[in-house]
């Protein structure tokens, strides 16, 4: 994916960038773009068949469509009939103006309900569940909430302890309530930052395997994952993918500390870039869709939300889809 002087490549769009209707416009549900390729002055250049326009010195233009959610943008030279470059962009006719709300560092809400297991008659007495419940009733909004396999706290507890007193409760509410693993635990920080893909792949199909057995399959959300610090080896994403996975939300940032530590799992520079602008990228090599993370709202007052959602619109014109996070500790006065 690095940039050669020598090779003819996109400006817009990248490879493996998955776009919405703020890109161009939609005209009969299918969306057009205008794609920008540069390469040597003077050339004969068409688009999937259309010619491309040389607009200036080795800058050419053509409009093209995505008609499909996987489609294929390929530049020939047309005198020698040779194929220049060949991208795969993604069309993503829903993703626009939605949100994702997800809940990660999650095991304490479980570990009282197993605590209560013969005092509760419904899951929803935990007052943690009671509030998303309430959301949810309000607002029909759904929760995807990452989950640990055990906490020191209390005593100690992991998930093959778990009641399956409620398993039917849960699987009655899977349509807005799905659990994913986000780690083994919330020691260490980033753990799968140098893991093994058997760790990996032990620890994610372990935590899996007990939620199916406590809150049933229908509350496994197998496809979707935020990982615990976002940072991994590509060993440890090849062993989520066998798992089933095919999306992983990180936030693709630099913290503001003193070691400047990245999050952003296993990618590169360059892609890291294109998910800030994007907000979305395939990753052919690992088969993942990568899904940056942009809206954070704890540490945050009320008021102050709005204005922090438009500047990252603004931050980010093409990426229109908020994905809110919060931790579950921080629902206890104790932490």
């Amino acid at each position: 994916m690095k940039r050669s002087a020598s090779r003819p490549e996109f400006q817009f769009p990248k490879d493996g960038v998955m776009l919405t209707k703020t890109a161009g416009e939609i005209v009969d549900g299918n969306l057009k773009i205008q794609a920008i390729f540069n390469s040597p002055s003077g050339r004969s250049l068409s688009l999937n068949g259309n010619p491309m326009t040389e607009k200036s010195f080795n800058f050419y233009i053509c409009e093209v469509t995505l008609d499909s959610f996987k489609n294929k943008l390929t530049v020939t030279d047309t005198h020698s009939g040779e194929e220049v470059c060949s991208i795969d962009v993604f069309f993503l006719r829903k993703g626009y103006k939605k949100y994702r709300f997800a809940l990660d560092d999650n095991i304490w809400f479980l570990q009282n309900i197993n605590e209560n297991k013969d005092v509760f008659n419904s899951i929803f007495e935990d007052p943690y569940l009671a509030l998303l419940k309430s959301i949810h009733d309000r607002h029909n909004s759904k929760f995807h909430v990452n989950v640990y396999y055990e906490t020191p706290r209390h005593g100690g507890f992991n998930l093959s302890q778990m009641t399956d007193k409620f398993k039917d409760e849960f699987i009655a509410n899977s349509s807005w309530l799905r659990f994913s693993f986000h780690a083994n635990a919330d020691k260490p920080d980033r753990p799968y930052l140098y893991a093994t893909y058997e760790q990996a792949y032990f620890e994610m199909d372990r935590v899996n395997k007990e939620i199916i057995r406590f809150a049933g399959e229908e509350c496994l959300s197998r496809t979707v994952m935020t990982l615990h610090w976002g940072d991994c080896s590509i060993e440890t994403a090849r062993a989520f993918r066998d798992l089933g996975v095919r999306a992983v939300i990180c936030e693709f940032l630099r913290l503001h500390t003193d070691d400047c530590t990245d999050l952003k799992l296993y990618c590169d520079e360059e892609q890291v870039a294109l998910l800030r602008k994007y907000g979305f990228l395939y990753d052919k090599e690992t088969d993942l869709f990568l899904f940056r993370h942009n809206s954070g709202i704890q540490h945050r007052k009320p008021e102050e939300i709005y204005g922090i959602m438009e500047s990252q619109i603004k931050f980010s014109p093409l990426y229109e889809i908020k994905d809110i996070c919060l931790h579950e500790q921080y629902f206890y006065p104790e932490y």
